[in-house]
C-alpha cells in the first residue's frame, strides 16, 4: 500500500513539474499552412527600411470590416489597433489615430457604407495630411480545442485562426499601391494536475493574438511597400509670403529643407480598367523651411518662396533631393 501511495506522489510531481500549474501561451508566425519566422523577417525588413532619413509617413489605419461568418465582437477594431501598434513602433511612420479617421468619415459621411474608395482615401489625405490610408477586412475566424484526458493530468489547447485581407491606399494621389491576405494562428495551452492548475476558458488574448500573428506577416509586405516611398507634404495655408506646411519636427522636416510644390490636376484613368493610375502634376516653384516647430505638437512648419508664386492651400509639397 505504502508503494503504491509513493508511485502516486511520484508520478503527481512528475506531472506537475513536465506541465507547470499555470497557462503555457504561444504564438507563432503562420503563411497560410507553414510556420515561419516572419517576425524575424519583420525585423530585418525594417533596417532595410530605416535606410530611409527622409521625413515620416504620416498613415492612418481604418477600422477593418468585420465579415466573419458569426460577426465576431470587437474583431475588426482590435485588427486596426493592433496594426496601428506595430506601425508605430517601426519608427518610421507617424499613425494618425483611428478615431480621428472615424471622426472624419462620419462628417464626411464617407463611412455610411463602411467601405473606403480610393476617392474617399484622397480626401480623408487632404484634410488629415496623410499620406497612406490602410484598411481591409476579417473575412474568418475560428476557434477549436484540442487536448488529452488521462487519470491525474489534463491538458487542453485552444486554437484561433483568422483571415484577413489587407489594402493600401496612396492618399496624395488616391491610387491603391497594394492589396493582399494572409492568415494568423494562435494557441493557448493549460492543464490541470489532480484537479490543479488553469482551466481553459474563453478570453480575448486567442482572438488578439491571431490577429496579431496574421497583421505581423502583413506588416512585412507593407514595409515593402510603404518604407521605401518617399515622402509628401500639403501646403496647409497661405498668407502672403508665409506658407504653413501640414509637417513639422515631429514628421522629421528640418529648417532649411528644400520643397518642390506642385499642384495636383486631372485624373489619369486606365481605358481599359477604368483604375485610377494617378493625377496629372503642374510644378508651380520651390519653398525653404525657416521654421519646422510650429502647431501644437510640433508638427507644423513655415516655408518662404524661393521660386515660383501662385502657391495655395493643398498643394502639394515634396522634399527636394540633392
Amino acid at each position: 500500500m505504502f508503494k503504491q501511495i509513493f508511485r502516486l506522489m511520484i508520478t503527481i510531481l512528475f506531472a506537475v513539474n513536465l506541465s507547470g500549474c499555470a497557462a503555457a501561451i504561444r504564438g507563432s508566425v503562420k503563411d497560410d499552412t507553414t510556420v515561419t519566422d516572419t517576425s524575424k523577417e519583420l525585423q530585418q525588413t525594417e533596417t532595410d527600411v530605416q535606410a530611409y532619413k527622409g521625413p515620416k509617413l504620416r498613415v492612418g489605419v481604418v477600422n477593418f470590416q468585420n465579415k466573419t461568418p458569426s460577426k465576431v465582437m470587437g474583431i475588426g477594431e482590435s485588427a486596426a489597433d493592433i496594426l496601428g501598434t506595430i506601425l508605430q513602433k517601426t519608427g518610421r511612420f507617424i499613425v494618425v489615430p483611428t478615431q480621428d479617421l472615424q471622426s472624419v468619415l462620419e462628417q464626411q459621411k464617407f463611412g455610411a457604407s463602411g467601405l473606403v474608395n480610393p476617392d474617399t482615401a484622397a480626401k480623408m489625405g487632404q484634410i488629415l495630411g496623410l499620406n497612406a490610408l490602410v484598411t481591409g477586412a476579417i473575412t474568418a475566424y475560428s476557434e477549436a480545442e484540442e487536448g488529452k484526458d488521462l487519470i491525474l493530468y489534463q491538458q487542453k489547447e485552444q486554437i484561433a485562426r483568422v483571415t484577413v485581407d489587407y489594402r493600401v491606399v496612396d492618399t496624395t494621389t488616391g491610387v491603391q499601391i497594394m492589396a493582399d491576405s494572409g492568415a494568423g494562428i494562435y494557441r493557448k495551452t493549460t492543464s490541470q494536475v489532480a484537479g490543479m492548475g488553469s482551466r481553459s476558458t474563453y478570453d480575448t488574448d486567442l482572438r488578439d493574438g491571431a490577429l496579431r500573428d496574421a497583421l505581423t506577416k502583413a506588416m512585412v509586405n507593407m514595409m515593402k511597400q510603404l518604407g521605401t516611398r518617399k515622402w509628401a507634404g500639403r501646403i496647409a495655408h497661405v498668407k502672403g509670403d508665409q506658407i504653413f506646411i501640414n509637417a513639422g519636427q515631429k514628421s522629421g522636416i528640418n529648417t532649411g529643407d528644400k520643397l518642390q510644390v506642385y499642384r495636383p490636376g486631372e485624373e489619369i484613368i486606365d481605358p481599359v480598367t477604368k483604375i485610377k493610375l494617378g493625377v496629372t502634376e503642374t510644378k508651380m516653384g520651390e519653398l525653404v523651411v525657416t521654421r519646422n516647430d510650429m502647431g501644437d505638437n510640433n508638427d507644423l512648419s513655415l516655408a518662404s518662396p524661393s521660386s515660383g508664386r501662385g502657391f495655395q492651400s493643398g498643394d502639394i509639397v515634396r522634399l527636394k533631393e540633392d
